[in-house]
């Protein structure tokens, strides 16, 4: 029987996610079997999971920590929000249905029951780290939570408790949370954690020793705040106030649009070592030498908005002087001539023009493709992970001949690539293609030819540093925290 901890928060953003990430990685380093779960989230960043189903893109990056293969089971449900009030609820990895709140909320006996098939499913591992949703308090929601502590009552966890000091307020943020937890679920935190912490650690001991004293519950210790830490991101809203990243000395200029309904924008993470990107706004010129239109929950949406703004035009301007435009899932949807979506799956527009810039036309019919996918470029193999339901019917040639996978419209090919004028057009439904190091290699030393500029030499940094985050912010929770009563 597995072991099982919970980390909680009394608010959204306390950094409960990078916390089990760091747990998951401790216990593997010390050689246990470690899985990462969160019955419950909430994100348009997701991933393909061993089974060729969608889990959120924490879950998955919270099971590369663990060294284990990412599983549906580690995050049995994920709801994807498609505006007015409305989600895709994913069970188990699978689409089950769009819901709003108030019936989401009705089925919560259902719910519930795959989240214990899931637990059963994960109690062979020495640990299982769970993680709670946004605070574990909110009084008006706890008859209907099931993302928190009624789980970790399951499997009678031990319960961590972390609060965000950087927002100020921490120590009744604390004392606020347990005494309104009714007390069968007080009794499951075991320690408390402050969290983001800057400046000298004395100046809380008082406050430390107060909040241990009201709450008969011990402070496991303080994690500083650190600036330095690299994780993928869960959720769009952490691009809100981003406009550049990357690398600033770089003299390959890469633009993002920054669409509506922007998903899986963790795509870029690998360029980020080797370019300096700028997400845009529609209203703006294309400034880079690499165009990405992202993926999104609604390409309809994105391609009328490209239209309003001319978007075509621009491009054909960026293409005359030796641009690179590729677009990824829902934005190599809107590379085509049309987007059809009869029974308005992704919003209130059924069929929109698209760019033009491709032969192409995509509908939306029959069931969500969700699949880990391998495909064939330039005499290499190409990984990736497909989440579309979008079909696309295509007459240009094709970016990969598939080994695995369903692609364009399941007929063996994906995407397409396209010279036009001076410059190149690509589309695909892989996301993480990025992280093939060739794939890589052949985009930006295109850029580098065209410009004259020295050859780059590709490495994989994005997995290095990865590792690297994940050993380090392990090491630092074991130096930080009193662990002894939980492990």
């Amino acid at each position: 029987m597995a072991n099982y901890i919970m980390v909680v928060g009394t608010s959204s953003n306390s950094g409960k996610t990078t916390i089990v990430t760091g747990l998951c990685r401790l216990l593997a380093n010390q050689g246990y079997s470690v899985a990462p779960f969160k019955s419950q989230n909430m994100s348009l960043n997701s991933r393909v999971a061993k089974e060729d189903g969608e889990i959120a893109v924490a879950q998955y990056t919270q099971s590369l920590a663990a060294k284990v293969d990412p599983s549906i089971h580690f995050n049995p449900i994920l709801l994807k929000p498609k505006g007015n009030f409305k989600s895709q609820v994913i069970v188990q990895g699978k689409p089950f249905k769009d819901m709003d709140y108030n019936e989401y909320r009705k089925n919560k006996n259902f719910f519930l029951k795959k989240i214990k098939e899931s637990l059963k499913v994960l109690d062979s591992y020495d640990y299982v780290i769970m993680e709670g949703a946004g605070s574990c308090c909110e009084i008006n929601l706890l008859k209907d939570d099931i993302a928190n502590l009624r789980v970790a009552e399951l499997v009678n966890a031990k319960a961590i408790l972390v609060a965000d000091i950087d927002r100020g307020g921490a120590f009744a943020s604390i004392y606020g949370t347990i005494k309104l937890l009714p007390e069968r679920w007080r009794k499951l935190i075991k320690g408390i954690i402050i969290n983001k912490f800057r400046g000298n650690i004395e100046v809380l001991k008082e406050g430390i020793e107060k909040i241990e004293d009201l709450t008969n519950i011990p402070v496991l210790g303080v994690l500083e705040y650190d600036p330095n830490l690299s994780l993928p991101e869960e959720d769009s809203q952490s691009l809100s106030n981003i406009k550049y990243l990357g690398n600033k000395k770089s003299k390959i200029r890469v633009d993002v649009v920054r669409f509506k309904k922007i998903s899986n924008y963790t795509d870029i993470d690998p360029l980020k070592y080797y370019s300096y990107i700028r997400f845009m706004e529609f209203e703006e010129n294309i400034e880079g030498d690499i165009l990405i239109l992202p993926g999104s929950r609604s390409s309809t949406l994105e391609a009328y908005n490209l239209k309003e703004n001319n978007f075509d035009e621009k491009i054909r301007e960026f293409l005359n002087d030796g641009g690179i435009v590729l677009g990824i899932c829902g934005g190599y949807q809107t590379l085509g001539k049309k987007i059809v979506d009869s029974n308005r799956r992704e919003n209130f527009l059924d069929n929109v023009e698209g760019l033009n810039l491709l032969e192409a036309k995509t509908t939306f019919e029959g069931e969500k493709i969700i699949k880990n996918s391998v495909g064939e470029f330039n005499n290499f193999l190409v990984n990736g992970y497909e989440i579309h339901e979008g079909r696309t019917y295509s007459k240009e040639r094709a970016l990969l001949k598939l080994e695995r996978g369903f692609g364009n419209c399941g007929d063996g090919y994906d995407g397409a690539i396209k010279e036009y004028r001076e410059g190149l057009i690509l589309g695909t439904y892989f996301h993480g293609i990025f992280e093939n190091i060739k794939f890589l290699d052949y985009i930006l030393n295109r850029v580098c030819e065209y410009k004259g500029l020295d050859k780059i030499k590709i490495e994989d940094l994005y997995k290095k540093n990865l590792e690297k985050n994940f050993d380090y912010f392990a090491n630092k929770i074991e130096d930080s925290l009193n662990l002894d009563i939980l492990l």
